[in-house]
Order: structure tokens, then sequence, then C-alpha cells
């Protein structure tokens, strides 16, 4: 009798369903290659807000018109006068003299205005009782600061400069005179001068100081008396508090070094105004090569659950060419109000072009001769009253790309959705793939139990034979 050969219980029943269930598969795989190109999607998406937004940051001066106002101020003589200016500023040249610089009030106070002498030491206890210092200002500010009893010029230091006034302690040893507080005002001028009172009924009047006082004791506590800077700005008599003068002239302001005669000159910085508007440039150039790359991918063919072919990646993110064509489409429109023909109308006409392949770019000459011809009408171009200058125009665009009911927001929420649905896909097909392995796993099992039998009896009617 002819043998049975077979394979048995050596049959390979995990290799043979695994085999089996690569093959079905390909639904997940499409379903998972779809999602993959759906978050690579808003994964752009996402990229193209942050460029928006960053382009809305660029317009924000063009609009209030600061980026075009821009000015800087030069000295004939930093090491006397130097000088920052902002928008507010007017162009023209001022001449200043200094005549005085501020400074401030400093005190050192020791007990030799009545006491037990010099006092020894940063420590020693001056047998004080507990109670309040009183501060007042020339400014008309006041403040208290807090003794402990028997406190000491250290203890003192401490409480003063723990309680926020405006005002340095610290203690000097003085040598023969002993140890003193030395308190300084942190502010320059007669605003900044201060009195002391509060430490004769504390048993520690040598303290007291009155900054309106001409007794020769009490102004003998004064190492160094306030001042106001005093000058002259193109011959008009000027004081201020600080040697850094702020509010005298709009949009200036001005640091005092030494007394002295210098020239300020203010003029329109144009390479900042340049900046600015580059700025503006490359925002608008960023914005159209993200779209540009975002429309022009072609990754893999997308593919529904069934493996149909739905469309390309170039084809779902197609949506953002409408975005570029939405803003291109402002640069070609002259604002109103204006005689296009000899005025200010349009971008090229103050230096910026759209190139063939719808960039912009900044011709700085022809904007250089543009803004010293009629600055006003430049800025116009870019914002105005009637709010349709190109900046004004395209800010709006971009606004309403970026709210919650603009085409991204849209298109975010549509992609997410696609996502979700997916996610739900997959659940489902791996359910339906486990069934179908558990499935596969018995059948083939039986089958291999089988074989085994059969071999098993094959066996034995060859030993029979």
């Amino acid at each position: 009798m002819a043998s049975i050969t077979t394979a048995g219980s050596n049959f390979d029943v995990q290799g043979l369903v695994s085999q089996l269930m690569s093959l079905e598969q390909a639904p997940l795989t499409a379903s998972k290659k779809r999602q993959s190109e759906y978050n690579n999607q808003l994964s752009s998406l996402g990229k193209l807000k942050s460029t928006l937004s960053d382009f809305q940051t660029s317009m924000r001066g063009l609009l209030s018109g600061t980026a075009l106002n821009v000015t800087k101020a030069e000295s004939s003589d930093g090491t006397t006068i130097k000088a920052t200016s902002d928008f507010t500023a007017s162009a023209g040249t001022y001449i200043m003299n200094v005549t005085s610089l501020a400074s401030a009030q400093t005190l050192a106070l020791s007990s030799y205005s009545g006491g037990s002498g010099a006092i020894a030491s940063a420590t020693t206890a001056l047998s004080n009782t507990a109670g309040n210092l009183t501060f007042s200002f020339g400014d008309g500010k006041t403040g208290t600061v807090a003794l402990d009893a028997n406190a000491s010029l250290q203890d003192i230091t401490t409480a003063i400069n723990s309680a926020g006034l405006d005002v340095a302690a610290s203690v000097v040893n003085s040598g023969a005179e002993g140890y003193k507080l030395a308190l300084t005002s942190k502010n320059s001028g007669n605003a900044g001068a201060f009195s002391v009172s509060g430490g004769a009924a504390l048993g520690v009047g040598f303290l007291d100081f009155d900054r309106t006082s001409s007794d020769a004791a009490n102004l003998a506590k004064r190492t160094a008396a306030p001042s106001d800077a005093v000058m002259t700005i193109n011959g008009v008599s000027v004081t201020a508090s600080s040697n850094k003068v702020t509010g005298v002239m709009t949009g200036l302001d001005v640091t005092l070094y030494k007394t002295g005669a210098a020239t300020l000159t203010v003029t329109r910085d144009n390479d900042t105004v340049l900046k600015n508007v580059q700025a503006f440039v490359d925002g608008y150039n960023k914005i159209d090569a993200q779209v540009d790359e975002m429309y022009k991918q072609t990754g893999s063919t997308v593919t529904d659950a069934s493996g149909k072919t739905i469309g390309t990646t170039s084809r779902v993110d197609g949506s953002v060419r409408m975005l570029m064509q939405s803003l291109s489409s402002e640069l070609n429109t002259g604002i109103s109000g204006q005689d296009l023909s000899s005025g200010f109308g349009f971008m090229s006409q103050i230096g910026i072009s759209v190139q063939k392949d719808g960039t912009l770019k900044l011709d700085s000459d022809v904007f250089k001769k543009a803004l010293d011809k009629d600055p006003v009408a430049v800025a116009k171009v870019f914002s105005n009253t009637n709010a349709d200058g190109f900046v004004d125009r395209l800010n709006k665009k971009v606004t309403d790309m970026l709210g919650t009911e603009g085409m991204l927001q849209m298109r975010t929420t549509s992609l997410n959705q696609q996502v979700r649905y997916e996610t739900q896909r997959q659940q489902q097909i791996q359910a339906a793939l486990d069934d179908k392995q558990k499935a596969l796993l018995g059948q083939y099992s039986r089958l291999d139990a089988a074989l085994a039998k059969m071999k098993t009896q094959s066996s034995y009617l060859s030993a029979g034979l």
C-alpha cells in the first residue's frame, strides 16, 4: 500500500495565516495613508497661519504710520548730550547749552549733633525706643520706616532699604567721627530732595534733617545738595530734575553728561524706514512661497477605503491657491482720492512692484525719492482714512482668513473631521481583521490536526504491511 506523506504537525499555520492577512491589510494601509496625508496638510496649514500672523505683525507699523515716521537724533558732541527720538519727533535742529547738571541730595548722619559722641561700630545699639521715621520728598511723596528698639546703624540701614522708598541707605566708617548713616536720594534734583523726621522722639535725633532749613547744624548733615539741570534750548531756558530730560521736546529723550553746548539734529531715519517696508515685502513673499510649496506637493495618490483614487495632495491643498489669489488681487487696485497719473496711487509708484512670479520687490532708490517728495502721500498708499490703502486691504483679508469663519479654519476643521473619520474607519477595519485572523487560525489549526491524524493512520497502515 502506498504511503501517505503530509506535513502533519509540521504544517506552518502561523506563517500561512500571516501571508493571508497581509493581503487583507490593504484597506487599513490605504486609510492610514490618507490619514497621514491629512495630517501633513494640517501641519502645512498651521505653518501658513503662523506666516500670515507674522505678515500682520509686519503691517502694524504701516497701518499706524509709525513704521514710516521713524526719526534719528544726532548730537554734535556726544560727550555732552545724546538723544533718542520716536515717530512723534519733528525734523529740525536744536541748539542746547547746559549750564548745570542735576544732582542728588546725600546726607551723612551721626551722633555729633547731640548724643553720646561718635558711634563706635555699625552694630552698636543706639538705645532708641521703637517707632517710625518719616521721609518726605520734594515731589510731595512721603513714607515711613519702622525702627525696632535699640536699633543699630546697620538695623536702620536694612529697615530703610526694605521700605521701598526713593532713598538708599548704607553705613560708612568716617574714621575719627566714627560710623555714620549715609543716605542718598534715588532721584536727582529738587524733586528728589528729602527730609527725615521722628528721630528725636525715638531718642536718635541725629537722624532728623530738614531739607527746607538753613540752620548751620542742620546743613552740616548734608554732604551734597540737590540741584536741577539748567539749560537753554534754542534760546529758551529750561530746568529739569533729572539729567535724562523727557517731555521738553516732542518725541525726544535727551541725556545730559556734562555742561557745555551741543547741537541736536533730528532727521528721518531712512534706513529703518526701508527696513520696515522690506519686512512687509518679505512677509508677503514668504506667504507666496509657502502657498506655492503646498500647492505643488504631489506625494502619493490618495485613495478611499475601497482603493479607488479620489485625488492627489495637490488637489486636496488646492484651496490655498485661492488664498494667494485673494491677496494678490488687492495689488492691482489703486487707492481712491489720488490722481493716479501724477500722484501716488499704486505701490509701483513708490518702488514696490509685482514680479512675474507674483512676488513683490522693493526698489529702495525709488522709494526714498517718493518719500522725500511727499511722505504723507506715501503713507496713504499703505493706509488712509478711507481704509483702502494696500496694507488696509491686505490686513483685512488676512484677518478674515485667520478668523473662525475664514477659509483656513474651515479647511482645518474639514481635515480634522477626515482624520477622525479615518481613525474610526481604522478601528472598524482592525476589528474585522482581528476576527478574520482568529477564524483563519481556527480553520488551519483544525486542518493541521486532521493532517497529523492522517499521518498517524498512514504510519500505522504502513507498519501493518
